[in-house]
């Protein structure tokens, strides 16, 4: 999921957002496909990668030089959220 990329998640690596080792939770938050290139360039290449909190998989992607691109998933993943006290169910 990066700028112009077509490689089918079922061919890419998991990349955990915040970093395992770093205390980053293996869970669909923080968790995103990227090819090998560019999950080589997320990690070495300067930019600032992050999925949008409560998009349901956007993937916000910042180059060295500032220019942001945004990458919407082919489908998003639901957000569940609780029933707020009031909301009627539907």
């Amino acid at each position: 999921m990066a700028p112009g990329c077509g490689m089918p998640a079922s061919r890419c690596e998991i990349d955990h957002q915040i970093a395992w080792e770093h205390d980053g939770q293996t869970s669909l938050q923080n968790l995103t496909p990227f090819c090998k290139g560019h999950h080589i360039v997320k990690h070495h290449g300067g930019w600032i990668v992050r999925q949008i909190e409560g998009s349901g998989g956007v993937i916000e992607w910042i180059s060295p030089t500032g220019r942001r691109y945004v990458v919407e998933p082919e489908r998003r993943v639901p957000v569940f959220r609780t029933q707020a006290q009031g909301d009627a169910p539907f």
